[in-house]
């Protein structure tokens, strides 16, 4: 665990929003899955003939 100089815990998302090129990465990776998700169910719904 990560702690301060007075001795208090960080907590995990307050690490997690200093990082934030992982920030970033994760919300490309989040937009790149939903827009790919919704590409599928998209052609998936087209009808057949």
């Amino acid at each position: 665990m990560t702690t301060t100089d007075n001795g208090e815990e960080i907590p995990f998302m307050q690490r997690l929003y200093n990082r934030i090129w992982l920030l970033a990465a994760a919300a490309l990776l989040f937009f790149a899955l939903s827009y790919s998700g919704w590409g599928m169910l998209d052609l998936l719904t087209i009808p057949s003939g």
